[in-house]
């Protein structure tokens, strides 16, 4: 039987390694329930996974592999800005690039995005941050890499033209020790901010949440973050949890049909004991889902042909919305949740 091979490059290690079981399985599920009904034009789509590690030379070098060695018509892609922007331009004009995760599109790139930037995803959190804690006071912190370096002054100048003040911003080291996260915690008690932002990939936020929760600051300082999925909950205590809220365009929690249904193909899929399939993993499935309906589109497994089509008309099935099907001109919500046990309520929407 004829295949048609899709590239699906995760990091599996590094900070965001800890969100790669969701996206595989979640990808998978994509794949599967696309060969369930026929494939594409009776052809059989074949996941061709890769780790994509962090570092963005090794990522792009795999990049270019997944094209000149296993002959991908698309690359799906779950890794840190860093990597994006190097594999986006390794593979430019020679296949679709689908990027699935928030990022911070501060300059031009051939990328193709099925999730936010964080321009879109930044500006609602502020507002019903200023409306829920009458917050002025704002101390924002970030993993030492390229998304929070760039999103972290973004959220600044935002927070600037509505009258608030940024009174400490810091970048934590990707290895940063205990030490450092009490220096940063004594930063933040110091000038008594109405609310800590933060900007911490993957497991980065685990030890400074813990630390956070034990310096007893929980209770009565606000977090507010993007990045902080259900899965960096699993390894929290309740005091950790206290007062900590995120902004996303996906929770697990969401109550709409197309995700109550996701979620029972999910589970029916992996077992009960399958890893929660947070934002990230969520957007892996849109992301194979949209190089299904670009290879439906074009009629063709020529990755040269594919990236001349309208990217704005392709359809593909989503999670996030009221409806099942969605595309790339189609505006994102915004949910705002606060961590309740091993999960996030969601509280608000955008």
């Amino acid at each position: 039987m004829t295949k048609i091979k899709i590239g699906l490059l995760i990091s599996q290690s590094g900070p965001t390694g800890v969100w790669a079981p969701s996206c595989i399985n979640s990808a998978i599920l994509g794949a599967a329930e696309a060969n369930a009904a026929g494939g594409i034009r009776g052809a059989e789509i074949d996941l061709v996974v890769r780790d994509a590690g962090w570092e963005p030379a090794s990522a792009a070098r795999l990049a270019r592999d997944l094209i000149d060695v296993d002959g991908v018509s698309a690359i799906v892609a779950m890794v840190a800005s860093n990597a994006r922007r190097a594999i986006s331009f390794a593979v430019a004009g020679r296949v679709p690039f689908i990027y699935t995760p928030n990022y911070e599109r501060d300059e031009p790139e051939p990328t193709i995005a099925v999730s936010s930037t964080d321009d879109h995803l930044i500006p609602p959190m502020l507002a019903w941050i200023e409306q829920r804690f009458h917050a002025r006071r704002f101390f924002l912190i970030g993993s030492d890499y390229r998304w929070p370096r760039r999103s972290m002054p973004m959220a600044g100048r935002m927070i600037s033209t509505t009258g608030g003040h940024v009174v400490g911003m810091l970048a934590r080291p990707l290895n940063a020790s205990d030490i450092w996260d009490q220096r940063a915690i004594e930063d933040i008690r110091r000038t008594k901010p109405d609310v800590v932002l933060c900007f911490l990939v993957g497991d980065q936020g685990i030890p400074f949440y813990r630390a956070y929760g034990d310096a007893g600051l929980a209770a009565l300082i606000p977090r507010c973050a993007i990045a902080t999925d259900e899965t960096v909950l699993t390894s929290l205590a309740p005091a950790a949890m206290e007062g900590l809220y995120a902004g996303a365009c996906y929770f697990a929690a969401s109550r709409t049909p197309p995700n109550t249904a996701f979620m029972e193909r999910y589970w029916s899929s992996f077992g009960s004991y399958a890893p929660i399939p947070n934002f990230y993993g969520q957007s892996c499935y849109e992301g194979i889902s949209f190089s299904l309906g670009l290879l439906q589109m074009g009629e063709t497994t020529d990755p040269q042909r594919l990236l001349h089509l309208p990217m704005n008309q392709v359809a593909y099935r989503s999670a996030r919305f009221d409806t099942s099907m969605s595309n790339l001109a189609r505006r994102l919500p915004v949910y705002i949740a606060e961590a309740d046990g091993m999960s996030f309520a969601i509280i608000a929407r955008f």
